[in-house]
């Protein structure tokens, strides 16, 4: 005689509530993670910010002195300028002028500063372009 330990698991019907609740559960949480990715990549993308800084000087010319408008080229930077990287940068181009040869042979003194932050380069190209190109 033979005695076996297996148990027959009992059946169970088909619940269609439950199995219609488990059905929205499932697509519920496949929603969710859907947008939970979506939202990831979307801030996982750098969102590029195109920039460039204006200088409006002051150089003297022996018996004059002369305004001179200064257009630095457009810096595309990956993640967004809080106000303190942007003083930075505006510092920097300062110095830059400041230390050219232009600046130290005239006497060159910087009236006014100002940067341009821009979320396409086709914006920040058509707002530098408007300091460059004279009709």
């Amino acid at each position: 005689m033979v005695i076996s330990c297996e148990q027959s698991k009992p059946t169970r019907e088909p619940d269609p509530y439950i199995d219609s609740m488990t059905a929205r559960m499932k697509a519920n949480e496949k929603i969710q993670f859907e947008e939970i990715d979506r939202k990831l990549e979307a801030h996982s993308k750098a969102q590029k910010q195109y920039v460039f800084v204006q200088l409006l000087v002051e150089e003297d010319y022996g018996m004059d002195t002369r305004l001179a408008n200064f257009v630095f080229g457009i810096q595309d930077i990956s993640d967004a300028l809080n106000e303190d990287e942007k003083a930075q940068l505006e510092d920097l181009i300062i110095s830059n002028y400041l230390s050219s040869s232009s600046a130290q042979i005239r006497n060159g003194r910087v009236k006014k500063k100002e940067i341009f932050v821009f979320g396409s380069y086709a914006e920040a190209s058509a707002k530098r372009n408007s300091f460059l190109i004279t009709e």
